[in-house]
């Protein structure tokens, strides 16, 4: 029967429709699921990926950590070698002593974090902000002494002295008073008239008289 046939063509085509549109939606499904899994996967490579080149390209050189420079690290010129002190075998805090620039490891050293402390000084009140340590000279006749502290990290070191500036820089008032506790930086603790007011006592008693450089 000619009916008959087409029913025969038709039916098995809309079963292999649904057939179709069935393995279909399963594969989209398992393409999906596949996905699901594959993102993390691929996020996680990625990551030890980056890890592993921040390794190779980090800077190894002689084996040495960098420790990172803050805004409040002191320059290492300000932090010269000190000799061992001549009291460490024997400390009585408080006692004052002479001290010798020429003593020290490096005595150019010395006289170069004091002017790096007047260069630093000058360009913190708004002056020439090219101004280097090496525009600043300590005049000769400085005085330079220290009182023994209760161990070698609390032993203050002193000086005493007048500066002169090379360049269109205006020089801060002297005398220059500066101090240093144990390893740690140079500072200027005071400049300007009655600069001197700050020293210890025990260092005035010592030299006998006010250093030269506070009188002018």
């Amino acid at each position: 029967m000619p009916d008959g046939g087409v029913q025969d063509v038709e039916v098995p085509a809309r079963v292999n429709a649904v057939g179709d549109r069935s393995a279909r939606s399963a594969g989209l499904a398992g393409v999906r699921e596949y996905r699901s899994v594959l993102v993390p996967v691929a996020f996680v490579v990625a990551v030890l990926l980056g890890v592993a080149i921040g390794y190779v390209t980090a800077d190894r050189q002689s084996g040495t950590v960098h420790a990172p420079r803050t805004a409040t690290s002191p320059a290492p010129e300000l932090t010269p070698a000190l000799r061992t002190a001549p009291w460490e075998g024997a400390r009585r805090p408080g006692t004052a002593h002479q001290m010798r620039v020429l003593d020290e490891p490096d005595p150019d050293a010395l006289r170069l974090a004091l002017s790096w402390t007047v260069a630093d000084s000058i360009k913190a009140a708004g002056g020439a902000s090219t101004i280097s340590a090496r525009q600043v000279t300590i005049v000769n006749g400085m005085y330079f002494g220290a009182v023994e502290g209760v161990d070698a990290a609390h032993d203050e070191y002193w000086a005493i002295g007048r500066i002169e500036v090379q360049g269109p820089a205006t020089p801060p008032v002297d005398p220059h008073v500066w101090r240093r506790i144990g390893a740690g930086p140079w500072t200027i603790v005071r400049n300007g008239p009655r600069a001197c007011d700050v020293l210890p006592s025990a260092l005035i008693t010592l030299w006998k008289v006010s250093p030269p450089p506070c009188t002018g």
